[in-house]
């Protein structure tokens, strides 16, 4: 299941905690009290007696649980949590869950509890300490009604934000408020509160397998991971592309629940070099699953990060929105409740770059020169000069120490640094930066760095907060198959030379989808790219509302960059829209989305509209034998 939830934990229990009951407004919710923990919720009740047990997100394993404590058939997720958690404590209870999850126990009889967050963060728990105890909740914007003022902006969280940087720490673009790490509980008494990390990524030895059996494997744990996340109640949808990650999402649903799994595209008529409607179309045909398809047209960009602000109290993470969120909300129309996508394949079965330092490590120069000649996308016949280089660009760089490879590029990164940046948050940035922290990892190189980007990278980018709040503006819950723990593990111990191969990317995902998805789309070696889309609508549609938004001399921006340099590079000339197209877009559409949100804290929401165009999208049913068609028009 899933709610919403926030709470204080005061020791002292001295404060009037008066504005608890608006925290989840406009949403009903539930109120209790239990000694020196105040909660707000929504959903069920939770459960009699002296164990308050919350969970918010999915126990994808409550058959294990339910078995091992010989619980009856009919207990909820949330009574198994409170009996785990007094039969095992929370060192025993913590490993054992599987399951998107932030959860809260409050032990009445022992005056003792917690607050978890699930191993890849999932979930989000934001906290916000003050009065001696903290405020904590599941979404910043119930927090925020919590605090009896709203934080300032935080200045080095904003210049991570506006340099397309992974967001710093625990921190977020809000002073003092910051996320609970993922694998990591909040114990509180009443004494005080300490954290603790119950889970983190540990090497183990790759499997001895060859590539039938690991296929094998791997196909039995992808099938496990998807099946864990079709919903209970309703349809489940799947969010899809013609690319490798997604199908494999939707092939796998559909087989295992066919009249509960719809497909749901978009394609971009306008945009020949990035439409997959062939490849979608042949995908809809071979899986035999009803859906929908949204025909995207620029427009409507700006217009979808001033809903998303006005929703959630913070600028958007990603940029489909104006054309997703139509989608999906004719998705909960037509009475899906969960959207799975495609996310983390990428760092999931991608290559295991790293090895060529391992080999060098071990003194197997030879070795490590010949991966380079099994990178996807490379030529067979590399000069022995782009040997060397890809070499001593990866192979070398990788062997580095920690500390001597942050010190060798501190002055690339400053170069790095966008010069409209104001000086002290150009310093802020070179010093919170820690590009390198996947080398802080116990293990070869190889595995560190491809864990290090499953188990934090792609948390640290807000990838699932973002999907989960969009989701919930269409009435639905994001829930991400490929990010699945033990489809995770399995994926860590992939033997590390079965990850190159010179012809495509993915080779183990390819052999396990032998079968279940159409070969022009298994076998496909590229990977479409939406920039242009995004590029267009900046440059057209949208235009007029960002010269509108970033041409202000009164831009909220201005308090954190120099607002003429940042013209002068992005917006008084296409220079770097034609030398740097994919640069210029996403500096473009993080600033202009970081304006409507400071715009937002400065009580200036009205003005961000100006000159905005709507959304030009068209969705429409693509039926599975006589399914009633729809076909709307949805602005934004």
């Amino acid at each position: 299941m899933t709610r919403w939830l926030a709470g204080i934990f005061d020791p002292h229990a001295a404060i009037d905690h008066a504005p608890l009951a608006g925290a989840l407004s406009p949403h009903a919710c539930e109120l209790t009290a239990r000694g020196p923990l105040r909660v707000a919720y929504t959903g069920a009740n939770a459960p009699d007696g002296a164990t308050l047990c919350l969970l918010d997100g999915h126990l994808d394993n409550a058959a294990a649980l339910r078995a091992e404590l010989g619980a009856p058939l009919d207990w909820r997720a949330e009574e198994l949590l409170a009996l785990g958690w007094r039969e095992w404590g929370a060192a025993g209870l913590l490993p054992r869950l599987r399951g998107d999850f932030a959860l809260l126990i409050w032990d009445g009889e022992r005056d003792r509890g917690l607050l978890a967050r699930d191993q890849l963060g999932a979930r989000s728990i934001f906290l916000h300490e003050r009065w001696g105890g903290i405020c904590f909740a599941g979404e910043i914007a119930h927090l925020l009604a919590l605090l009896p003022r709203r934080p300032a902006p935080d200045p080095t969280g904003l210049a991570h934000w506006l340099t397309m940087r992974r967001r710093p720490g625990a921190g977020t673009l809000y002073e003092g408020v910051r996320r609970l790490d993922p694998g990591t509980a909040l114990l509180f008494d009443r004494v005080g509160l300490r954290e603790q990390t119950y889970w983190s990524p540990r090497f183990a030895e790759p499997l001895n397998a060859g590539e039938p059996q690991l296929a094998q494997r791997m196909r039995a744990s992808l099938d496990r991971a998807v099946q864990r996340r079709i919903g209970n109640d309703g349809l489940t949808g799947v969010l899809m592309s013609g690319g490798l990650d997604s199908a494999s999402v939707a092939a796998l649903a559909g087989e295992q629940a066919p009249e509960r799994v719809r497909l749901y595209s978009g394609v971009f008529p306008e945009h020949p070099a990035v439409d997959e409607s062939e490849l979608i179309e042949q995908l809809q045909g071979a899986l035999g699953l009803a859906g929908a398809t949204a025909e995207v047209r620029p427009g409507g960009l700006i217009a979808s990060a001033v809903e998303f602000v006005q929703a959630w109290q913070l600028p958007p993470a990603g940029w489909g929105d104006f054309w997703t969120l139509p989608l999906l909300r004719a998705a909960s129309s037509a009475g899906v409740r969960v959207m799975l996508g495609g996310d983390g394949g990428d760092e999931l079965f991608g290559v295991r770059l790293y090895l060529m330092a391992d080999r060098l490590r071990a003194g197997q120069a030879l070795r490590a020169a010949r991966l380079t000649r099994l990178l996807p996308g490379l030529s067979e016949r590399m000069r022995r000069r782009d040997v060397l280089r890809m070499m001593a660009g990866v192979g070398l760089s990788g062997l580095l120490p920690y500390r001597l490879h942050a010190l060798l590029r501190r002055p690339l990164r400053a170069r790095e640094i966008p010069a409209w940046l104001s000086p002290a948050l150009r310093v802020a940035v070179r010093d919170s930066d820690d590009p390198l922290a996947w080398k802080r990892l116990d293990g070869p190189r190889w595995w560190a760095e491809i864990a290090h980007g499953l188990t934090r990278g792609i948390e640290e980018t807000g990838v699932f907060e973002h999907q989960r709040r969009r989701a919930a503006l269409a009435g639905l819950q994001a829930r991400h198959p490929l990010l699945d723990l033990d489809l995770v593990e399995l994926g860590l111990r992939q033997p590390p030379l079965a990850t190159f191969d010179r012809n495509r990317s993915r080779p183990v995902l390819r052999a396990a989808m032998a079968g279940a998805l159409p070969d022009a789309v298994r076998m496909r070696p590229q990977k479409a790219l939406f920039d242009s889309v995004l590029i267009d609508t900046l440059a057209g549609p949208d235009g007029a509302a960002v010269q509108r938004l970033l041409g202000d001399p009164r831009a909220e921006l201005g308090a954190y960059i120099d607002l003429d340099a940042m013209r002068q590079a992005l917006l008084d000339s296409d220079r770097c829209r034609r030398e740097q197209p994919f640069r210029w877009m996403w500096q473009v559409w993080r600033l202009a989305a970081a304006e409507c949100w400071l715009r937002a804290q400065a009580g200036r929401t009205g003005q961000a509209l100006v000159h905005a165009s709507s959304a030009r999208v068209t969705v429409r049913s693509t039926p599975r034998g006589a399914v009633g068609a729809i076909s709307s028009v949805f602005h934004t």
